[in-house]
């Protein structure tokens, strides 16, 4: 179900507005490394030269996958930004299906969208430049998976709640502009959750709670996006990257919002 899809909101709240993230997505070359060591394998103390390597992997990349091309597959890939960097295996489907993680399944329910005052640092004044966002809120349904009860939203030994999470548990990536969009630039801005913003559907996904075993809630992802990024919101590759329960960076689970 894909209700109240971005429709806007007259009563304008009011929320502080957190600077997106630039990134860049990691890259998706595929490297091969052939390496002969006869029947040992060479480990340095602790280090082993085949997870140095990356060697045995066990997915495809992203690319070889068909999920970061024009075909847009879902399933799931590895991507390697770097040599010596721990691949992240990536969970990608459709908007309409559900994203089946290790500990969880998170299925989209609807969206809405608010005009909103943005509270901002003077040299952040060129994202908000008329102290005007939107307040972009995603309704997730999330399901335990396990026998036993799953701690979901901040990650487990943070015992502040602050407005917006040191680790998102959700993140909202979109791209700079439509013309990078359109070029299939890798170049986006992720922007972190906002929890319990004035204005924002409650419950927020960012409050800590416990899920029973084999139980569901429903909770909301909120961001401040700029003003300009209304049509960035659905468009390629604009997507909701989800971590684990456990908090495992190197697992990412992507809802996308373009198709």
């Amino acid at each position: 179900m894909w209700e109240r899809d971005f429709l806007p909101d007259d009563s304008a709240a009011e929320a502080f507005g957190a600077p997106p993230r630039r990134r860049r997505r990691p890259s998706f070359a595929v490297i091969v490394v052939a390496v002969t060591l006869g029947a040992a394998l060479i480990t340095l103390g602790q280090f082993s030269v085949r997870g140095w390597l990356h060697v045995g992997r066990l997915l495809h990349s992203c690319v070889g996958a068909g999920i970061s091309t024009r075909e847009g597959r879902e399933g799931h890939c590895e991507r390697i930004d770097g040599l010596f960097s721990q691949p992240t295996v990536y969970n990608v489907v459709d908007r309409h299906r559900v994203l089946r993680m290790p500990e969880y399944e998170a299925r989209l329910l609807s969206s809405t969208i608010a005009s909103t005052h943005v509270k901002v640092s003077a040299r952040d004044r060129s994202l908000y430049p008329d102290g005007r966002g939107w307040l972009v809120s995603y309704e997730l349904l999330i399901t335990n998976t396990r026998a036993t009860p799953l701690l979901f939203g901040q990650f487990p030994g943070e015992t502040a709640r602050p407005l917006y999470p040191q680790h998102s548990q959700v993140e909202l990536l979109i791209p700079e502009s439509l013309e990078s969009s359109r070029s299939g630039s890798d170049d986006d801005s992720g922007f972190g959750e906002l929890v319990n913003g004035n204005g924002a559907p409650r419950p927020s996904i960012g409050v800590r709670r416990m899920i029973g075993p084999h139980e569901s809630v429903t909770a909301w992802a909120t961001f401040v996006a700029p003003e300009w990024s209304r049509d960035l919101l659905s468009s390629r590759p604009a997507d909701l990257d989800l971590l684990r329960g456990d908090g495992e960076s190197h697992y990412v689970g992507q809802i996308r919002l373009w198709k």
